[in-house]
């Protein structure tokens, strides 16, 4: 059984790791789906997300988190703050 390193670039078939068709607006999460094997299924970016932005979805404009590598496709993106357990 192979192993591929799915965040970190494309697999031999420049296939697992690219971007996949959807999105995913949740705090803390990154937006993008991308490929996790080459058969073409789908799963959600796994990096750390260090910016927030805006992305067009439809007739609207959806409130989006990102990681370094997605935040290209963003709309007014800015670094994000983590938000802490105790703040004050």
């Amino acid at each position: 059984m192979a192993t591929y390193q799915i965040y970190d670039g494309t697999d031999e078939n420049g296939i697992v790791g690219t971007v996949a068709p959807g999105l995913f607006a949740q705090e803390g999460r990154c937006w993008r789906m991308v490929y996790e094997n080459p058969v073409g299924h789908g799963t959600h970016c796994m990096q750390p997300v260090t910016w927030v932005g805006r992305w067009k979805f439809l007739k609207g404009w959806t409130k989006v988190w990102s990681c370094e590598r997605h935040t290209d496709e963003l709309v007014g993106a800015r670094r994000y703050r983590t938000p802490t357990a105790i703040e004050g």
